[in-house]
């Protein structure tokens, strides 16, 4: 699963990178966990593309309380097409998720784990397939929300974890966007692993841990912890 990220790319970057209509209002961000806001581009019916702030954990149409959504920051992309929740989103409501890294738990024993920050080795930020919700509660309030699809792990990303969050290659941002169904087989090539290639990682420190601590220091490299038991 994933579930931490960081985003400090500035406004005026994100909007030359994804062609958008206006600057993003953004924040520098280094440690985002599932119920706090994320960015999220979208295409809007009349054709303009933008990036808002959406809830990292989707809360479906149907659902009677917001709170699900603390269980919906990702989707399986094995199970993607058929879990209600999901399955009609993953053709009409796709959206891309910009990240400078993300954060994975490496288990070195029973008591002890290992913080690894995974970002792009050539330095750009990560582009990760997300499917978006619209929720309306009884008393008019409106909760847009988001989730990310996750894979398997490539040969590199095995290394600490069995899974990774579907990063996008930029030619196909524009099909992963557009308000139309993808063909079963398209749709299953899009959602592989990435090329090991493409990542780098680094191990960090304990600091990761806690949503509470946001600041530079989260995505600074330390010694990798090890153990002789």
């Amino acid at each position: 699963m994933c579930g931490r990220i960081n985003l400090w790319v500035s406004p005026a970057d994100l909007t030359e990178m994804f062609e958008l209509f206006r600057e993003p209002e953004w924040s520098s961000r280094y440690n985002i966990g599932p119920m706090q806001q994320v960015l999220a581009v979208r295409i809007k019916p009349d054709g303009v593309r933008l990036a808002e702030s959406l809830q990292w954990g989707l809360v479906p149409r149907w659902a009677k309380e917001p709170s699900v959504g603390s269980h919906m920051f990702n989707a399986r992309s094995d199970t993607v097409t058929i879990k209600p929740a999901f399955r009609e989103l993953i053709h009409r409501q796709r959206c891309l998720i910009p990240a400078n890294g993300f954060y994975e738990w490496q288990q070195i024993n029973s008591k002890l784990k290992q913080p690894w920050h995974i970002f792009r080795a050539d330095g750009q930020p990560l582009v990760l397939a997300g499917l978006w919700e619209h929720w309306q509660s009884p008393d008019g309030d409106i909760l847009e929300s988001c989730t990310m699809i996750t894979t398997d792990a490539n040969e590199r990303m095995a290394e600490i974890h069995t899974r990774m969050p579907v990063i996008l290659a930029k030619e196909n941002w524009n099909l992963w966007l557009e308000h139309h169904e993808i063909a079963p087989a398209v749709l299953a090539e899009l959602l592989r692993p990435s090329p090991s290639d493409w990542i780098e990682m680094t191990p960090v420190s304990s600091l990761v841990n806690s949503v509470r601590n946001d600041s530079p220091e989260c995505i600074e490299p330390v010694k990798r912890v090890r153990t002789l038991f």
